[in-house]
Protein backbone atom coordinates (compact mmCIF):
# COMPACT_ATOMS: atom_id res chain seq x y z
CA UNK A 1 0.00 0.00 0.00
CA UNK A 2 0.85 3.55 -0.75
CA UNK A 3 0.51 5.94 1.57
CA UNK A 4 0.42 9.88 -0.42
CA UNK A 5 -0.22 13.17 1.73
CA UNK A 6 -0.11 16.51 0.96
CA UNK A 7 -0.11 20.36 2.72
CA UNK A 8 -1.08 23.31 1.54
CA UNK A 9 -0.22 26.71 2.83
CA UNK A 10 -3.74 29.01 1.39
CA UNK A 11 -3.53 32.50 0.35
CA UNK A 12 -5.12 34.90 2.73
CA UNK A 13 -6.15 37.20 0.57
CA UNK A 14 -6.38 39.49 3.07
CA UNK A 15 -9.60 38.32 5.14
CA UNK A 16 -9.22 35.41 7.05
CA UNK A 17 -13.14 34.57 6.30
CA UNK A 18 -12.21 33.65 2.69
CA UNK A 19 -9.09 31.91 3.87
CA UNK A 20 -11.40 29.60 5.74
CA UNK A 21 -14.36 29.56 2.95
CA UNK A 22 -11.50 28.32 0.07
CA UNK A 23 -10.57 25.17 3.06
CA UNK A 24 -14.00 24.46 3.10
CA UNK A 25 -14.44 24.21 -0.40
CA UNK A 26 -11.16 22.77 -0.54
CA UNK A 27 -12.34 19.97 1.79
CA UNK A 28 -15.72 19.38 0.12
CA UNK A 29 -14.13 18.51 -3.24
CA UNK A 30 -11.01 16.51 -2.02
CA UNK A 31 -13.92 14.31 -0.20
CA UNK A 32 -15.55 14.58 -3.68
CA UNK A 33 -12.02 12.58 -5.27
CA UNK A 34 -13.47 9.03 -3.46
CA UNK A 35 -16.39 8.52 -5.30
CA UNK A 36 -15.19 10.01 -8.60
CA UNK A 37 -11.55 7.80 -8.42
CA UNK A 38 -11.76 3.96 -7.87
CA UNK A 39 -8.36 3.45 -7.08
CA UNK A 40 -8.61 5.30 -4.02
CA UNK A 41 -8.54 3.13 -1.19
CA UNK A 42 -9.15 5.58 1.97
CA UNK A 43 -9.14 9.08 1.88
CA UNK A 44 -9.17 11.91 4.65
CA UNK A 45 -9.05 15.70 4.78
CA UNK A 46 -7.93 18.12 7.82
CA UNK A 47 -7.74 21.37 8.36
CA UNK A 48 -5.74 22.82 10.58
CA UNK A 49 -7.01 23.92 13.61
CA UNK A 50 -3.78 26.07 14.93
CA UNK A 51 -3.16 28.87 13.74
CA UNK A 52 0.67 28.69 14.57
CA UNK A 53 1.26 25.93 12.05
CA UNK A 54 2.74 26.50 8.77
CA UNK A 55 0.22 24.72 6.45
CA UNK A 56 -3.85 25.04 6.36
CA UNK A 57 -5.71 22.02 4.54
CA UNK A 58 -4.12 18.00 4.70
CA UNK A 59 -4.85 15.14 2.90
CA UNK A 60 -4.09 11.88 3.16
CA UNK A 61 -4.84 8.92 0.80
CA UNK A 62 -3.98 5.55 0.14
CA UNK A 63 -3.76 3.41 -2.90
CA UNK A 64 -2.79 -0.23 -3.31
CA UNK A 65 0.71 0.51 -5.41
CA UNK A 66 2.18 3.56 -7.22
CA UNK A 67 0.20 2.86 -10.60
CA UNK A 68 -2.51 3.39 -8.92
CA UNK A 69 -1.31 6.62 -7.45
CA UNK A 70 -0.15 7.48 -10.88
CA UNK A 71 -3.57 7.19 -12.12
CA UNK A 72 -4.99 9.19 -9.63
CA UNK A 73 -2.78 12.23 -10.19
CA UNK A 74 -3.81 12.54 -13.97
CA UNK A 75 -7.59 11.89 -13.42
CA UNK A 76 -9.71 14.16 -14.50
CA UNK A 77 -11.31 15.09 -11.28
CA UNK A 78 -7.97 15.05 -9.72
CA UNK A 79 -7.01 17.64 -12.44
CA UNK A 80 -9.94 19.79 -11.52
CA UNK A 81 -9.00 20.25 -8.45
CA UNK A 82 -5.21 20.93 -8.89
CA UNK A 83 -6.87 23.94 -11.13
CA UNK A 84 -8.76 25.63 -8.14
CA UNK A 85 -5.60 24.93 -6.11
CA UNK A 86 -3.56 26.77 -7.88
CA UNK A 87 -5.63 29.90 -7.22
CA UNK A 88 -5.85 29.55 -4.01
CA UNK A 89 -2.68 27.90 -2.39
CA UNK A 90 0.90 29.22 -1.47
CA UNK A 91 3.12 26.34 -0.50
CA UNK A 92 2.41 22.59 -0.78
CA UNK A 93 4.21 19.64 0.56
CA UNK A 94 4.24 15.89 -0.32
CA UNK A 95 4.96 13.11 0.68
CA UNK A 96 4.30 9.14 -0.94
CA UNK A 97 5.50 6.52 1.16
CA UNK A 98 5.11 2.58 1.62
CA UNK A 99 3.14 1.48 4.00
Amino acid sequence: MIRHIVMWKLKDFGQTEIKALNAAKLKDELYHLKNEIVQIKALKVGINLNAENEYDVVLECEFDNLTDLATYQKHPAHLRVVDFLKTIRDLKAAVDYEI
